[in-house]
């Protein structure tokens, strides 16, 4: 498996429909393999992998909370010198970070998947086991990408090659502004792309997102603070925590080893120190709880 983020950009002219390539991105590096299947071929070796074998399907459930006083959130540099400060200011334009609920401490937009044991690789579920969307959706309604980060599962493993699953990434602009958007990851598997999307009726689908090791970064250039992150993998079990910090990982093959992982933009890849520890198995049609804390560096 492998993943990705995405990158916004932005001209200085609004063309609904230009596509316009770009040669750079500021996605975080994140380039190992460690968590990440299939696993990188060695050079000169080939790779032989394994279909993991399961009958069984459970559920891994958990909430990641924030150990200790969550950081400050104070408005992005930029918005407000910016021509369109008045309209951007009625929705969020503070730092998306750490977005910390302040009731029970959830971190939103924490990522947290399953791989599977050294060697061998998880075949694409069964349609009975279909937990993906054809089609996300990332919105710039004001000035801010919703949802800062997203999951896709753009290509799966089948024995000898990384196929397309059919997913594509759909981004809109409900904003009574322009926008822009550039979505970048490795040079090589994800070169930057975008457009520019016009107010209200602006859309533009991604539909050659490739598995990419490193995260995707989402940017746009009209109104620059705009960041936003896409992880890729070539198996559907993984999700990112939602508002109160919770997740659910649903149809996870069971009676099998597997290993927890974790992400966060601030943290990058992590192993999550959860009860039991991050080696995993599920019982058939059982639900795990994997609770765990995060906390600034």
């Amino acid at each position: 498996m492998k993943w990705s983020n995405s990158t916004v950009v932005a001209p200085a002219l609004f063309c609904f429909g230009c596509v316009v390539l770009y040669g750079c991105s500021s996605a975080p590096e994140d380039t190992s393999d460690i968590g990440l299947v299939p696993a990188a071929k060695s050079a000169g070796q080939e790779e032989v992998l394994k279909e993991l074998d399961y009958k069984d399907v459970g559920t891994i459930t958990g909430t990641v909370t924030f150990d200790g006083n969550p950081p400050a959130r104070p408005v992005l540099s930029g918005v407000e010198q910016h021509a369109d400060h008045s309209y951007c200011m009625q929705g969020d334009v503070t730092d998306p970070t750490w977005m910390v609920n302040p009731g029970n401490k959830g971190v939103e937009n924490v990522v947290v998947w399953v791989a599977p044991p050294t060697g061998m690789y998880f075949k694409k579920p069964d349609d009975k086991f279909k937990t993906w969307e054809p089609e996300p959706v990332v919105d710039q309604p004001y000035c801010a990408f919703k949802p800062h980060v997203l999951v896709l599962y753009p290509q799966y493993y089948n024995g000898k090659e990384l196929a397309a699953t059919g997913q594509v990434l759909k981004v809109v602009n409900s904003a009574t502004i322009g926008h822009n958007i550039k979505m970048a990851g490795s040079s090589d598997k994800n070169p930057a792309l975008g457009a520019t999307l016009s107010a209200k009726t602006g859309t533009y689908l991604f539909d050659k997102v490739r598995v990419d090791n490193r995260p995707l970064s989402l940017n746009c250039d009209v109104h620059k603070w705009m960041t936003g992150y896409a992880l890729t993998f070539d198996h559907p079990y993984a999700v990112r925590t939602d508002e109160n910090g919770k997740f659910t990982i649903k149809n996870v093959p069971a009676g099998v080893e597997l290993t927890f992982w974790a992400w966060h933009e601030a943290l990058n890849r992590f192993v999550p120190a959860v009860e039991g520890g991050a080696k995993i198995k599920l019982d058939p049609n059982g639900t795990k709880t994997l609770n765990f804390t995060v906390t600034k560096k």
